[in-house]
């Protein structure tokens, strides 16, 4: 099998990334992957050296490549390629549109969208694959349902305790949008140190953000008094990543997530797959995608006394390394490469 996935943004993280981990997975198993995108955000500076496969283009330049033999291409959320791979759709060749945006701005291009020349839509979980049933019914029986793919291997409970730990240590990860809810992270962060005493947050993303977004980034944490409290990291790689993920955990400290909405979550699960806890945001998707567990504090992010109280139940029932083992296991059996490779090649098989 030859695959051919197409985005738009070359970004650092989200979708991109895992684009990158599906590349690796598909050619480890013996499949051929190539990647492309229409903007360079920052991705192609951070590709490692000597990778091959990974474009970047205009509409013409992706027209030429999926003429060179794949046999299906997946448009994500980039309805101007979309057209582009539909139109040599054919008996060589299937075309499938990957959906993972949640948001309704996200979703109206699916509005005028005609599954003609199509082979059918993939989407990353049944929340996902629900919103985009709600939006257009007659396509039910046309989803399928690809779960996100997690890199296991780096992402995994620590060994080794970390160094210069002193206070609880926090993490939250994303851009600096709207729909992430960045500000709202820093509003607990002073919460939780008026709790707990001293705490360390790291702030992981925004590197594509504006530089006014950066300045009213350091103006709240300013004005919340956080300033000392709060490290900004607008890029890690993922090694780096991991490591604080452990340093969080072992930290008796956690992820926060303050996100509106997720079509999966996987900045999430690389932390729970580090033995980090959550302190999350209830969103749907990750009842559907996570273990029931005291490593996951649900609550209305909206109700500061439901963070507070998740706080409180962090309690050494979360940081026991069995739970952390468990959870590592169920989530490497759902989501990891075997599982992913499986799932999409009977999907590109039968569509």
């Amino acid at each position: 099998m030859k695959i051919l996935y197409a985005y738009r943004y070359g970004i650092v993280g989200g979708v991109s990334t895992q684009l990158l981990l599906r590349k690796q997975a598909l050619e480890k198993s013996g499949h051929g992957c190539e990647l492309f995108f229409s903007q360079d955000n920052g991705l192609r500076q951070l590709l490692p050296a000597g990778m091959t496969g990974v474009h970047f283009g205009g509409i013409r330049a992706f027209r030429e490549l999926v003429r060179r033999g794949f046999d299906s291409v997946v448009v994500i959320d980039t309805p101007e390629l979309l057209s582009v791979a539909k139109r040599n759709a054919g008996r060589n060749l299937k075309v499938f549109l990957d959906v993972h945006t949640t948001t309704q701005t996200g979703l109206s291009y699916l509005d005028g969208l005609s599954l003609s020349h199509m082979a059918g839509i993939m989407v990353p979980s049944a929340y996902s694959a629900a919103l985009v049933g709600r939006k257009r019914a007659e396509w039910q029986t046309d989803i399928h349902i690809i779960p996100n793919l997690l890199n296991t291997e780096v992402f995994s409970p620590a060994v080794d305790d970390p160094e210069g730990v002193s206070c609880p240590e926090f993490i939250w990860v994303g851009k600096l949008d709207k729909h992430k809810n960045w500000r709202l992270a820093l509003v607990y962060a002073r919460m939780i140190r008026e709790m707990l005493g001293d705490i360390r947050l790291y702030m992981v993303g925004g590197y594509t953000a504006p530089e006014t977004t950066g300045d009213s980034f350091f103006q709240l944490a300013h004005r919340l008094g956080i300033s000392d409290a709060v490290t900004w990291l607008d890029r890690v790689e993922n090694v780096q990543l991991a490591a604080l993920y452990q340093r969080c955990a072992l930290s008796g400290g956690a992820m926060l997530v303050t996100s509106r909405d997720e079509s999966f979550g996987m900045a999430a699960a690389e932390s729970l797959l580090c033995g980090c806890p959550l302190i999350t945001n209830d969103l749907p998707v990750f009842r559907e995608v996570f273990p029931d567990s005291p490593m996951v504090q649900r609550v209305d992010i909206w109700q500061p006394q439901q963070v507070a109280q998740a706080v409180i139940n962090m309690n050494k029932a979360a940081l026991d390394g069995e739970e952390k083992i468990r959870i590592y296991r169920a989530l490497k059996s759902s989501y990891g490469p075997d599982a992913f490779v499986n799932r999409l090649t009977k999907t590109v098989l039968i569509g």
